[in-house]
This record gives C-alpha cells, structure tokens and sequence, in this order.
C-alpha cells in the first residue's frame, strides 16, 4: 500500500520529466518518439486527475478496484446509539449478528471483517482495511489507512479480544469489535463485525 499524497508527488514528477522531454524532442525534431511521449503524458494526466478527486487515502490494488467498480454489497441494518462520559463522546453502530437475523430473512448478514490468523492460531490480524472501509463509507464515516492487530496482543487484557483499534483516528478513536457470525443457509462461519464506536477522545 502507499498513501495517495505520495503517489500525487511521483506522477507529478514523471509527468513533468515526460513535458520537459516533449518540449526537447519537439525542439530537436526527435519526431520518431513523439507519439509515445503524447500517450504517455495523456495517461500520467489521467492517473494524475484520478489520484486528485479520489477519496482514498491509502492506495492498494482491491482498494483502486473498489473505488472504480464499487462492489454490490447489501445495505447493512445497525443500530446508532450516543453515550457520554467526563472526557469523550461516543457514537455505537451495533450490526445485526444474532437471533433477530435468524427471525427475520430480510435482514442482511452482518458485515465480514477479514482478517488473518496470527502465527499462534490464537489472534487475528485485519491487515488489509479495505473490508472494514467499505463499511465505514456505508456509514459516512472517515475511512482507516492502514490495518491493526487484535488489541489483546498489544494490551494482554482478555476483555480486548476481538477488538481493534485505531488510536490516530480522524474523528478520535476508532473501535471495531469483531464476532463470530454462522450463516442460516449453510451453516458456514465468518469473521463478521459487530460493533463500530467512534470515541471523540484519542487514546
């Protein structure tokens, strides 16, 4: 992965080399490359106008596809719940995951979260954010540039199993809280998220 203001200043940089060689070959009459430089800056241009207007932060492969050709995920149910304290403000998206999806067919599966088991078969790491992304702009909520480890492995409290956090948050503090969602239909499990909270305070 690589930030997007990055990748603005390396086709910046190769877009300006390909005009100051276009402007040399046209002044030395170099005709026979002329239409290769053309195309070439054509192209800089139009990946240099699509990293500008993008709202990705953070550039990857599935993410640049997600961007062009959004993907037709379901409309999630969740609830929105507001709770203060002394220091912070908190806002709680709570995902469907239990007994009221069995009840009700029309109530989409929660979320998958996908992560990736850790080496001790124990934890689970979401290294790639974008599953997690894509939820969040279902939410109208900043996206995360880059992955986190399970907060058990970092803090040792048996309470932060399955959560995840993003301390340099936009809009805070970032918790995700991840479940384990069996699907009705053929009874295959998935990683799935249940909770999103956003904490105004920064840890």
């Amino acid at each position: 992965m690589i930030s997007t203001s990055l990748a603005i200043n390396l086709v910046t940089a190769l877009l300006a080399i390909n005009v100051i060689w276009l402007i040399y070959i046209l002044f030395r009459g170099h005709t026979e490359s002329l239409v290769r430089t053309i195309i070439i800056i054509v192209l800089l241009g139009i990946i240099l106008g699509y990293l500008q207007n993008t709202r990705l932060t953070v550039l990857s492969f599935k993410a640049i596809k997600n961007d062009l050709f959004p993907p037709d995920i379901p409309e999630y149910q969740y609830t929105v719940s507001e709770s203060d304290t002394l220091y912070s403000h908190r806002t709680i998206y709570t995902f469907f995951t239990g007994q009221e999806v069995e009840r009700d067919s029309t109530i989409p599966a929660p979320p998958e979260l996908k992560v990736v088991m850790d080496p001790n078969g124990r934890t689970f790491t979401l290294e790639d954010p974008e599953s997690l992304n894509l939820v969040l702009d279902q939410l109208k909520l900043p996206r995360v540039s880059h992955g986190a480890k399970e907060l058990v492995t970092i803090t040792g409290n048996q309470t932060d199993v399955g959560v995840y956090r993003w301390d340099d948050y936009p809009l805070g503090t970032l918790i995700v809280e991840r479940t384990l969602f069996q699907k009705r239909d053929n009874l295959q499990s998935y990683n799935a998220i249940s909770r999103i909270i956003v904490d105004s305070r920064r840890y």
